[in-house]
Protein backbone atom coordinates (compact mmCIF):
# COMPACT_ATOMS: atom_id res chain seq x y z
CA UNK A 1 0.00 0.00 0.00
CA UNK A 2 1.47 3.35 -1.01
CA UNK A 3 1.51 6.39 1.27
CA UNK A 4 -1.51 8.04 -0.34
CA UNK A 5 -3.67 4.93 -0.07
CA UNK A 6 -2.57 4.46 3.54
CA UNK A 7 -3.47 8.08 4.26
CA UNK A 8 -7.00 7.67 2.89
CA UNK A 9 -7.51 4.32 4.62
CA UNK A 10 -6.67 5.95 7.95
CA UNK A 11 -8.68 9.08 7.10
CA UNK A 12 -11.89 7.10 6.48
CA UNK A 13 -11.28 4.79 9.44
CA UNK A 14 -11.02 7.83 11.69
CA UNK A 15 -14.26 9.24 10.27
CA UNK A 16 -15.93 5.85 10.74
CA UNK A 17 -14.86 5.89 14.39
CA UNK A 18 -16.65 9.22 14.88
CA UNK A 19 -19.95 7.31 14.67
CA UNK A 20 -21.95 5.90 17.55
CA UNK A 21 -25.08 3.78 17.30
CA UNK A 22 -28.50 3.82 18.87
CA UNK A 23 -30.92 0.92 18.63
CA UNK A 24 -34.38 1.35 17.18
CA UNK A 25 -36.76 -1.26 18.60
CA UNK A 26 -38.54 -3.82 16.48
CA UNK A 27 -41.84 -2.42 15.19
CA UNK A 28 -40.76 1.21 15.64
CA UNK A 29 -41.61 3.58 12.81
CA UNK A 30 -39.88 6.53 11.17
CA UNK A 31 -41.87 9.01 9.10
CA UNK A 32 -40.92 11.40 6.31
CA UNK A 33 -43.64 13.51 4.73
CA UNK A 34 -46.38 11.00 3.88
CA UNK A 35 -44.12 7.93 3.89
CA UNK A 36 -43.29 5.59 6.74
CA UNK A 37 -40.66 2.97 7.44
CA UNK A 38 -41.23 0.29 10.08
CA UNK A 39 -38.49 -1.92 11.52
CA UNK A 40 -38.88 -5.71 11.30
CA UNK A 41 -36.21 -6.22 13.94
CA UNK A 42 -34.08 -4.15 16.27
CA UNK A 43 -31.94 -1.88 14.11
CA UNK A 44 -28.68 -0.13 15.07
CA UNK A 45 -28.69 3.37 13.55
CA UNK A 46 -25.47 5.39 13.11
CA UNK A 47 -25.17 8.91 14.48
CA UNK A 48 -22.39 11.47 14.66
CA UNK A 49 -22.46 12.40 18.32
CA UNK A 50 -20.79 15.78 17.87
CA UNK A 51 -23.25 16.72 15.11
CA UNK A 52 -26.15 15.54 17.28
CA UNK A 53 -24.99 17.64 20.24
CA UNK A 54 -24.67 20.71 18.02
CA UNK A 55 -28.18 20.18 16.64
CA UNK A 56 -29.69 19.66 20.10
CA UNK A 57 -28.01 22.87 21.28
CA UNK A 58 -29.76 24.76 18.47
CA UNK A 59 -33.17 23.18 19.03
CA UNK A 60 -35.98 25.03 20.73
CA UNK A 61 -38.95 22.87 21.67
CA UNK A 62 -37.96 19.82 19.61
CA UNK A 63 -36.54 16.87 21.45
CA UNK A 64 -33.51 14.74 20.74
CA UNK A 65 -32.70 12.89 17.57
CA UNK A 66 -34.14 14.00 14.25
CA UNK A 67 -34.40 12.27 10.88
CA UNK A 68 -31.62 14.57 9.68
CA UNK A 69 -29.29 13.12 12.32
CA UNK A 70 -30.13 9.59 11.18
CA UNK A 71 -29.68 10.45 7.49
CA UNK A 72 -26.34 12.12 8.26
CA UNK A 73 -25.18 9.00 10.09
CA UNK A 74 -26.29 6.72 7.24
CA UNK A 75 -24.43 8.89 4.72
CA UNK A 76 -21.34 8.67 6.91
CA UNK A 77 -21.59 4.86 6.93
CA UNK A 78 -22.06 4.84 3.14
CA UNK A 79 -18.98 7.03 2.79
CA UNK A 80 -16.69 5.25 5.24
CA UNK A 81 -17.85 1.61 5.53
CA UNK A 82 -19.97 0.57 2.55
CA UNK A 83 -19.69 -3.12 3.56
CA UNK A 84 -21.25 -2.52 7.00
CA UNK A 85 -23.78 -5.25 7.76
CA UNK A 86 -26.87 -3.03 7.96
CA UNK A 87 -26.32 -0.97 4.79
CA UNK A 88 -29.00 -2.91 2.89
CA UNK A 89 -31.51 -2.16 5.63
CA UNK A 90 -30.58 1.53 5.59
CA UNK A 91 -31.13 1.57 1.83
CA UNK A 92 -34.49 -0.11 2.36
CA UNK A 93 -35.38 2.59 4.91
CA UNK A 94 -34.50 5.38 2.50
CA UNK A 95 -36.46 3.71 -0.29
CA UNK A 96 -39.60 3.23 1.81
CA UNK A 97 -39.38 6.83 3.00
CA UNK A 98 -39.07 7.99 -0.63
CA UNK A 99 -35.97 9.88 0.48
CA UNK A 100 -33.72 10.68 -2.48
CA UNK A 101 -30.37 10.53 -0.77
CA UNK A 102 -28.27 11.32 -3.88
CA UNK A 103 -29.68 14.81 -4.49
CA UNK A 104 -29.64 15.43 -0.73
CA UNK A 105 -25.91 14.61 -0.58
CA UNK A 106 -25.20 17.06 -3.42
CA UNK A 107 -27.30 19.73 -1.66
CA UNK A 108 -25.34 19.24 1.59
CA UNK A 109 -21.94 19.31 -0.13
CA UNK A 110 -22.85 22.63 -1.73
CA UNK A 111 -23.90 24.02 1.67
CA UNK A 112 -20.88 22.91 3.70
CA UNK A 113 -18.62 25.67 4.95
CA UNK A 114 -14.95 25.69 3.94
CA UNK A 115 -14.08 24.41 7.40
CA UNK A 116 -16.32 21.36 6.81
CA UNK A 117 -14.29 20.08 3.88
CA UNK A 118 -13.81 16.68 5.52
CA UNK A 119 -17.59 16.23 5.68
CA UNK A 120 -17.73 17.09 1.99
CA UNK A 121 -15.21 14.34 1.24
CA UNK A 122 -17.15 11.70 3.21
CA UNK A 123 -20.44 12.76 1.58
CA UNK A 124 -18.80 12.74 -1.85
CA UNK A 125 -17.42 9.25 -1.34
CA UNK A 126 -20.87 8.11 -0.20
CA UNK A 127 -22.27 9.39 -3.48
CA UNK A 128 -19.65 7.39 -5.42
CA UNK A 129 -20.35 4.28 -3.33
CA UNK A 130 -24.08 4.58 -4.05
CA UNK A 131 -23.50 4.85 -7.80
CA UNK A 132 -20.16 5.47 -9.47
CA UNK A 133 -20.53 7.39 -12.73
CA UNK A 134 -19.10 10.54 -14.30
CA UNK A 135 -21.29 12.84 -12.20
CA UNK A 136 -20.64 11.26 -8.81
CA UNK A 137 -16.90 11.01 -9.59
CA UNK A 138 -16.86 14.70 -10.51
CA UNK A 139 -18.64 15.76 -7.32
CA UNK A 140 -16.28 13.66 -5.19
CA UNK A 141 -13.25 14.97 -7.08
CA UNK A 142 -14.43 18.55 -6.52
CA UNK A 143 -14.73 17.92 -2.76
CA UNK A 144 -11.22 16.45 -2.71
CA UNK A 145 -9.87 19.37 -4.75
CA UNK A 146 -11.48 21.89 -2.40
CA UNK A 147 -9.75 20.21 0.56
CA UNK A 148 -6.43 20.05 -1.26
CA UNK A 149 -6.43 23.72 -2.20
CA UNK A 150 -7.43 24.76 1.33
CA UNK A 151 -4.61 22.72 2.84
CA UNK A 152 -2.20 24.18 0.29
CA UNK A 153 -3.17 27.69 1.39
CA UNK A 154 -2.54 26.63 5.01
CA UNK A 155 0.91 25.30 4.09
CA UNK A 156 0.10 21.64 4.68
CA UNK A 157 1.70 20.48 1.42
CA UNK A 158 1.82 16.72 2.03
CA UNK A 159 -1.88 16.33 2.85
CA UNK A 160 -2.73 18.81 0.10
CA UNK A 161 -0.87 16.67 -2.42
CA UNK A 162 -2.75 13.51 -1.36
CA UNK A 163 -6.15 15.19 -1.78
CA UNK A 164 -5.25 16.78 -5.12
CA UNK A 165 -3.82 13.54 -6.50
CA UNK A 166 -6.97 11.66 -5.49
CA UNK A 167 -9.09 14.42 -7.06
CA UNK A 168 -7.13 13.98 -10.28
CA UNK A 169 -7.72 10.22 -10.18
CA UNK A 170 -11.48 10.70 -9.97
CA UNK A 171 -11.50 13.38 -12.65
CA UNK A 172 -9.75 10.89 -14.92
CA UNK A 173 -12.42 8.35 -13.95
CA UNK A 174 -15.08 10.80 -15.14
CA UNK A 175 -13.60 10.52 -18.61
CA UNK A 176 -13.59 6.73 -18.39
CA UNK A 177 -17.36 6.92 -18.01
CA UNK A 178 -17.91 9.77 -20.46
CA UNK A 179 -15.03 11.06 -22.60
CA UNK A 180 -17.10 14.12 -23.54
CA UNK A 181 -17.62 15.31 -19.96
CA UNK A 182 -16.50 18.92 -20.37
CA UNK A 183 -16.27 19.84 -16.68
CA UNK A 184 -13.69 17.11 -16.08
CA UNK A 185 -11.48 18.58 -18.83
CA UNK A 186 -11.99 22.03 -17.31
CA UNK A 187 -10.70 20.98 -13.87
CA UNK A 188 -8.02 18.59 -15.14
CA UNK A 189 -6.38 21.42 -17.06
CA UNK A 190 -5.91 23.38 -13.84
CA UNK A 191 -4.53 20.30 -12.09
CA UNK A 192 -1.88 19.77 -14.78
CA UNK A 193 -1.05 23.47 -14.88
CA UNK A 194 -0.49 23.52 -11.10
CA UNK A 195 1.82 20.53 -11.51
CA UNK A 196 3.74 22.24 -14.35
CA UNK A 197 2.62 19.63 -16.90
CA UNK A 198 1.96 22.33 -19.46
CA UNK A 199 1.74 20.19 -22.59
CA UNK A 200 -0.84 17.95 -20.95
CA UNK A 201 -2.80 20.98 -19.67
CA UNK A 202 -2.77 22.39 -23.20
CA UNK A 203 -4.12 19.13 -24.69
CA UNK A 204 -6.81 18.80 -22.02
CA UNK A 205 -7.98 22.41 -22.31
CA UNK A 206 -7.97 22.28 -26.11
CA UNK A 207 -10.34 19.31 -25.83
CA UNK A 208 -12.44 21.27 -23.33
CA UNK A 209 -12.93 24.04 -25.91
CA UNK A 210 -14.46 21.52 -28.30
CA UNK A 211 -16.94 20.15 -25.77
CA UNK A 212 -18.14 22.85 -23.37
CA UNK A 213 -21.18 24.98 -24.15
CA UNK A 214 -20.74 27.44 -21.29
CA UNK A 215 -19.63 30.76 -22.79
CA UNK A 216 -17.94 32.03 -19.63
CA UNK A 217 -15.90 28.86 -19.13
CA UNK A 218 -14.96 28.80 -22.81
CA UNK A 219 -13.64 32.38 -22.60
CA UNK A 220 -11.85 31.64 -19.33
CA UNK A 221 -10.02 28.64 -20.75
CA UNK A 222 -9.28 30.40 -24.04
CA UNK A 223 -7.41 33.04 -22.02
CA UNK A 224 -5.68 30.32 -20.00
CA UNK A 225 -4.50 28.67 -23.22
CA UNK A 226 -3.04 31.96 -24.46
CA UNK A 227 -1.14 32.46 -21.19
CA UNK A 228 -0.03 28.83 -21.25
CA UNK A 229 1.55 28.98 -24.72
CA UNK A 230 5.12 30.01 -23.75
CA UNK A 231 5.22 27.35 -21.04
CA UNK A 232 4.09 24.73 -23.56
CA UNK A 233 6.78 25.86 -25.99
CA UNK A 234 9.36 25.70 -23.20
CA UNK A 235 8.33 22.16 -22.19
CA UNK A 236 8.30 20.96 -25.79
CA UNK A 237 11.58 22.76 -26.48
CA UNK A 238 13.58 21.33 -23.59
CA UNK A 239 12.21 17.84 -24.29
CA UNK A 240 13.49 18.13 -27.86
CA UNK A 241 16.90 19.13 -26.52
CA UNK A 242 16.91 16.15 -24.15
CA UNK A 243 15.95 13.89 -27.06
CA UNK A 244 19.06 15.09 -28.92
CA UNK A 245 17.16 17.29 -31.36
CA UNK A 246 18.79 20.62 -30.39
CA UNK A 247 17.98 22.59 -33.55
CA UNK A 248 14.24 21.90 -33.23
CA UNK A 249 14.47 22.68 -29.53
CA UNK A 250 16.11 26.04 -30.21
CA UNK A 251 13.31 26.93 -32.65
CA UNK A 252 10.94 26.85 -29.68
CA UNK A 253 13.24 28.13 -26.94
CA UNK A 254 14.95 31.14 -28.54
CA UNK A 255 11.74 33.16 -29.16
CA UNK A 256 11.03 32.93 -25.43
CA UNK A 257 14.17 34.87 -24.48
CA UNK A 258 12.60 38.24 -25.35
CA UNK A 259 9.96 37.97 -22.60
CA UNK A 260 11.46 35.34 -20.33
CA UNK A 261 15.18 36.05 -20.48
CA UNK A 262 15.49 35.86 -16.70
CA UNK A 263 14.44 32.20 -16.61
CA UNK A 264 17.61 30.38 -15.61
CA UNK A 265 16.15 27.04 -16.77
CA UNK A 266 15.34 28.50 -20.20
CA UNK A 267 18.90 29.79 -20.57
CA UNK A 268 20.26 26.47 -19.30
CA UNK A 269 18.51 24.45 -22.02
CA UNK A 270 19.46 26.96 -24.70
CA UNK A 271 23.07 26.58 -23.58
CA UNK A 272 22.69 22.80 -23.55
CA UNK A 273 21.33 22.86 -27.11
CA UNK A 274 24.23 24.98 -28.38
CA UNK A 275 26.66 22.68 -26.63
CA UNK A 276 25.07 19.68 -28.40
CA UNK A 277 25.60 21.52 -31.67
CA UNK A 278 29.25 22.12 -30.81
CA UNK A 279 28.76 25.89 -30.47
CA UNK A 280 30.42 26.97 -27.24
CA UNK A 281 30.66 30.77 -27.71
Amino acid sequence: MNKKDKFFKEFFEKKRNDLSFISIKEGASISFKNAQYKTNAELPVPLRVQRLLEDIKNQDDRDGITLNNIIDGIIYILGTDIDFGFVDEYNKMLKELNFEVGPYIVYCINKFEDSEYEDGIVYGRALVNIKEDEKSCFIYASALEKAGLKLHEEGNEQKSQYFLEEANRYLEKCLDYDDKFALAYYKLGYYYKRNQKYVKADLIWTKHQELDDDVLRIDEIRNELIQLRPYVDFENGYNLVLRERPEEGLDLLLPLVKNFGSWWNLLFFIGLAYRALGQYD
